[in-house]
């Protein structure tokens, strides 16, 4: 019955290697973003919470203050510092027309950045995370840990007919230009606590040293921001006929501030105004309510006279397999704050008349932008002839699956991780993220890492990093690189860093 558990298991695992992004540290991302087997943290809690029990440190207690990551997958991106910077810090702020706007040739250079072959549609994000103060502790065969992190991501779609009047081939041989317009954006703060116990039915699988371990860490959520807007709006060329055909939907869901200023909005206040008015101030507003789960398995099989798997005496994992499989951010979060839907059917016509406003500003999904982007450039507003409904609203967390491996041999760390959003939202999607790193220590105290993460088979991402990691502290830092960088100049996308971790 055992072994039958144990290949169900390495199958589920297997089946994910064959077919999204909880955390931003600098351990994870300097490995390609992964995590779901290496980080044994307190990070661990929004990964896999199972892996609380390794321990890869000496000693029983750890704690740490202040671990920040982010991560831009812009609209454009700058080789310059400074200027890759101050972009940066545009997609951050509030909106302010005029701070995006483009030239003919930044037209020519977003096309082809963001829509190789037959897509029509771009795929843009924007996030950052900050564990504010976590604590882990072991005790004999179980690990409790305790984690207060906050997040906010901004994820957009962009139909390339917003830079381009010309009809494009798809893949599927249509002729189309693609005006929708796709933004969410979500903020969140958790409070989680974690616990990871050695699961004895499942363990002595084989005949060496081994440990299955079962973690799970509830979270209570607050949510300030939030905002999912999906405009589709595609025109299509029909064969024999001058006209062309028109079909669009809308869905729209805000709450908070981004509710407040659709409100404003839909009664008459101009759009700049109402965005100087509801996103000037940057106090903690709590628009919503919710709570979580994030759970998870982990097969540990230590390799040679590394006894760790069955001695709890302090020592660290030196030489292991370890085979992974977690569910992430299981729950939801109620609005009930400034709240407004507005829905509108998908409906198809016909049209002589194709949009003729180009966009002089690159949409980047800031805090604002939406509303300013249609008023400004659009052929229509969705928003009006919609009657709004101001009732409250749920909505999912970012659910995930994780699935991963890693061999540890030693000063050399090998680890494969593939994770699958459930939901389209603001954190993930539903294409397949994959993610390999390596990690090297040509001093003990001194792991060098690198690795590269894909998002449906294409280079997402390259990322290095290094760490100094003593008895009782550590200290690590990692940089995000896009994957030209390999061959023209690079182009920095991200960095996460850790203050001082302490372990004793």
């Amino acid at each position: 019955m055992r072994q039958v558990l144990f290949i169900l298991l390495f199958m589920l695992v297997y089946v994910f290697e064959s077919v999204a992004q909880p955390v931003l540290t600098p351990r994870n991302m300097a490995l390609g973003g992964g995590g779901s087997t290496y980080i044994t943290d307190y990070n661990a809690n929004f990964y896999n919470p199972a892996n609380l029990l390794i321990q890869d440190k000496s000693g029983s207690f750890s704690f740490g203050v202040g671990i920040v990551g982010l991560y831009l997958d812009g609209t454009q991106n700058y080789s310059d510092l400074s200027q890759q910077f101050q972009n940066t810090k545009n997609y951050f702020e509030l909106y302010s027309p005029g701070k995006t706007s483009i030239s003919g040739n930044d037209r020519i250079d977003i096309i082809d950045s963001n829509y190789p072959r037959g897509t029509t549609l771009s795929d843009n994000k924007f996030r950052y995370d900050a564990t504010l103060i976590g604590l882990k502790w072991l005790k004999n065969d179980r690990a409790f840990s305790v984690a207060l992190r906050t997040r906010t991501s901004s994820r957009f779609r962009v139909g390339q007919g917003w830079y381009s009047d010309s009809f494009k081939q798809t893949s599927d041989d249509e002729f189309i230009l693609d005006r929708s317009l796709i933004h969410r954006y979500q903020s969140l703060h958790e409070l989680s606590f974690g616990y990871a116990e050695s699961f004895q039915f499942l363990t002595g699988l084989t005949s060496k040293l081994d440990n299955f371990i079962i973690g799970i860490a509830p979270k209570l959520i607050i949510g300030t921001g939030y905002q999912n807007a999906e405009w589709n709006n595609v025109y299509r060329e029909l064969d024999g006929n001058p006209a062309s055909e028109r079909v669009q939907s809308f869905t729209y869901n805000a709450t908070g501030q981004f509710g407040a200023l659709t409100l404003a909005y839909l009664s008459g206040t101009p759009i700049n105004q109402a965005n100087t008015q509801f996103f000037s101030t940057t106090s903690f507003n709590v628009n919503g309510i919710g709570a979580g789960l994030d759970i998870g398995v982990t097969y540990l099989l230590t390799l040679g006279r590394d006894l760790s798997a069955i001695q709890r005496d302090g020592q660290p994992t030196r030489r292991s397999l370890r085979l992974s499989f977690s569910m992430t951010d299981i729950g939801f979060i109620s609005y009930n704050n400034d709240d407004i839907s507005i829905l509108s059917a998908r409906d198809t016509t016909l049209v002589s008349d194709l949009p003729t406003s180009i966009a002089g500003e690159a949409f980047i999904g800031s805090r604002g932008q939406y509303i300013n982007f249609i008023e400004q450039f659009g052929e229509d507003n969705p928003f009006t002839g919609n009657p709004p409904d101001q009732s409250s609203f749920s909505s999912l967390l970012p659910m995930s699956l994780h699935g991963g491996a890693l061999l540890e041999i030693n000063r050399l760390k090998l680890m494969g991780d593939v994770s699958v959003g459930l939901t389209n939202n603001a954190f993930n999607s539903t294409k397949l993220i994959s993610s390999f790193g390596m990690e090297l220590r040509p001093l003990n105290f001194l792991p060098l890492r690198g690795g590269i993460q894909f998002e449906a088979q294409t280079p997402e991402f390259l990322s290095i990093g290094m760490a100094l990691e003593f008895k009782k502290w550590d200290l690590s830092l990692a940089g995000i690189f896009t994957p030209n960088s390999l061959i023209e100049t690079p182009e920095v996308t991200g960095a996460a860093a850790a203050t001082l971790q302490f372990h004793f």
